[in-house]
């Protein structure tokens, strides 16, 4: 019984251990990573990337601390509390971050997902209006997304990859908003509606004279194309009549 319950806690332990926490950061900044408490007894600790590469050994016996190549300038470690630091990150330094002691046994103390992400491009909000019909079409664009919608069916639409990057598009109040995020930066572009409904409504309140004004156009030309047409008829009869007298 007690075997089975020392095996229980063993478990539970190691589970808990590796349970991992996502962190994202933006190009060109930094993080800190952090390792559970209170440590295990151990004679060497370890950070790695993906589980098979080495970013630091850290002897504890001697405080001797052996970088890899690639994290020498960029890689600061804490002693005492065993903690890494990494800076002036790079999209390629993205991937899993595991801390690892090893003494009479081997324990993962801190697992990481590190995604090292660019900010957000502005995206870009635009419109077709139906005058006739005060119907508002409007879509938005950023990077490789698209979303649209109708103003008068619109709710909010999204597009997003990985879980990382998103596109929104929605209406609130008076406005369309459209939103370009991933989890360390976002913009957005806004489309107030007041002005647009103002240019329907005074379109609506000329429309029907403007109707009147091209009606009298149309018949006035047609009126002055047949004069001179019958103009024309009439002159050239006389002077056949003029030619024959003659």
């Amino acid at each position: 019984m007690a075997l089975m319950l020392q095996l229980i806690f063993t478990l539970f332990t190691l589970s808990s251990n590796t349970e991992s926490s996502d962190v994202s950061v933006l190009v060109g900044d930094s993080v800190q990573l952090h390792t559970q408490e209170p440590l295990p007894e151990f004679t060497t600790l370890f950070w790695k990337i993906n589980k098979t590469d080495n970013v630091l050994e850290y002897l504890k016996k001697y405080k001797d601390v052996t970088l890899s190549p690639h994290y020498k300038d960029i890689v600061e470690f804490n002693k005492e509390t065993y903690s890494l630091t990494l800076k002036n990150l790079q999209k390629t330094d993205s991937g899993l971050y595991e801390a690892k002691t090893a003494g009479e046994k081997d324990t993962v103390v801190a697992v990481y997902t590190l995604s090292v992400l660019d900010p957000v491009e502005a995206p870009v909000l635009i419109y077709q209006l139906n005058k006739e019909t005060c119907n508002i079409t409007v879509s938005c664009r950023a990077h490789h997304f698209f979303v649209s919608c109708n103003k008068e069916t619109c709710e909010e639409r999204k597009v997003s990859a990985l879980g990382l990057v998103s596109l929104s598009l929605f209406v609130s109040n008076s406005s369309i908003i459209c939103n370009h995020s991933n989890p360390v930066s976002w913009k957005r572009d806004v489309l107030e509606m007041e002005k647009l409904k103002q240019d329907c409504a005074n379109e609506d309140a000329v429309s029907p004279s403007a109707g009147v004004s091209v009606c009298l156009l149309k018949i006035v030309l047609f009126s002055t194309a047949l004069i001179l047409m019958v103009s024309a008829v009439i002159t050239v009869h006389i002077r056949g009549r003029i030619r024959k007298s003659s």
